[in-house]
C-alpha cells in the first residue's frame, strides 16, 4: 500500500487587508480525493465559518490571534474553484488548499492532529503528529502560520523540515508589508512508513516571529482482505469410482497338452 499522494496545492490571500469574508481558491474538482485546507488568521483573534461554497468538516479553528485552521472534505466533483470563509472578526486570513489522492476516505477515518506548537524564533517547529496507532504508509503535512510582515515573493520561507519537500517549503503571504496584521503561512510534507509518531523538525526563515504550529497525518485506505470466503472456495473435484466391466471368460480348455509326434 502506498501513501497517499499531493496531486495539487492552491495558496491564496485574495484579502489583503483586515475584512471578514475571505475567498479561497481552491484546487481541481475531484470526486474521490481529500481536500485539505489549512489558514492562518493573522493578528486577530477570530473563529471561521464556511458561508459559502462546499462544506468542510473541522479539525482546529483556534480563536487566537495568529491562530490556525485546518478542515477538511471528501471531494465528490461538485467543489467548484473557490469558497468562502467568514471569520468572526475583521482580519487578515492565508490560505493553503492541498488535494490528495489514495488516501482514506474521512467516513472510514478522518486525518489527525497534534497538538499546536508555539514559539517565538525563526525556526518554526511543528509539533509530534498523532500516534498512528498502526506501521502504515502515511501522508504528513508539516506546517506553521507566523506572525509579522512579508512580501508574497517566496523569500521568506528558506529550508522544510528534513526529508520533507518542497525545499524552499510552500509559503504564501498576505503580501503587504507595514500594517502590523499578519497573515504568513509555509508547509512542506513527507511520505512515510511509520508505526511511531512523526516530529518533522524545524521550518527556516529568515525572519524571528511568533508562530503556531501543526502536523497533519493523511491515512491510506485500509488494505483489501484478499482472503476468500467459505462459499467462495471451490468444492474438491469428485472423482468417480472405476466402473467395473463384466467380461466372458471361457470355461476350461480340454487336451491342450503339448502334441508329441509318433
Amino acid at each position: 500500500m502506498a501513501s497517499p499522494v499531493v496531486e495539487q496545492v492552491v495558496e491564496s490571500a485574495v484579502e489583503t487587508t483586515a475584512v471578514t469574508a475571505h475567498t479561497v481558491n481552491l484546487p481541481t474538482a475531484t470526486a474521490g480525493h481529500l481536500l485539505i485546507i489549512i489558514a492562518d488568521k493573522g493578528s486577530t483573534s477570530a473563529t471561521i465559518t464556511v458561508t459559502a461554497g462546499p462544506s468542510l468538516t473541522e479539525l482546529l479553528d483556534e480563536a487566537s490571534a495568529n491562530g490556525l485552521y485546518i478542515a477538511y472534505r471528501w471531494m465528490d466533483g461538485t467543489e467548484g474553484s473557490t469558497l468562502t470563509l467568514t471569520t468572526s472578526a475583521a482580519t487578515r486570513l492565508v490560505e493553503i488548499a492541498y488535494r490528495i489522492s489514495g488516501a482514506e476516505n474521512p467516513a472510514t477515518q478522518a486525518p489527525q492532529i497534534g497538538t499546536t506548537g508555539t514559539g517565538t524564533s525563526a525556526t518554526p517547529d511543528p509539533p509530534a503528529s498523532a500516534a498512528p496507532g498502526a506501521t502504515k504508509d502515511f501522508l504528513f503535512i508539516a506546517f506553521a502560520g507566523m506572525a509579522g510582515e512579508e512580501a508574497d515573493d517566496d523569500t521568506w520561507g528558506n529550508t522544510p523540515p528534513t526529508n520533507y519537500t518542497p525545499s524552499p517549503p510552500r509559503q504564501k503571504t498576505c503580501g503587504t508589508v507595514g500594517t502590523s496584521l499578519g497573515g504568513l503561512i509555509l508547509s512542506a510534507e513527507r511520505a512515510l512508513n511509520t508505526g511511531a509518531a512523526e516530529n518533522p523538525g524545524t521550518f527556516g526563515v529568515d525572519v524571528s516571529a511568533a508562530w503556531r504550529s501543526q502536523t497533519i497525518m493523511v491515512h491510506p485506505p485500509a488494505p483489501v482482505d484478499q482472503t476468500p470466503t467459505p462459499s467462495a472456495i471451490a468444492a474438491p473435484a469428485v472423482i468417480p469410482a472405476p466402473t467395473i466391466v463384466a467380461q466372458h471368460i471361457p470355461g476350461p480348455y480340454v487336451n491342450m497338452a503339448p502334441r508329441v509326434a509318433p
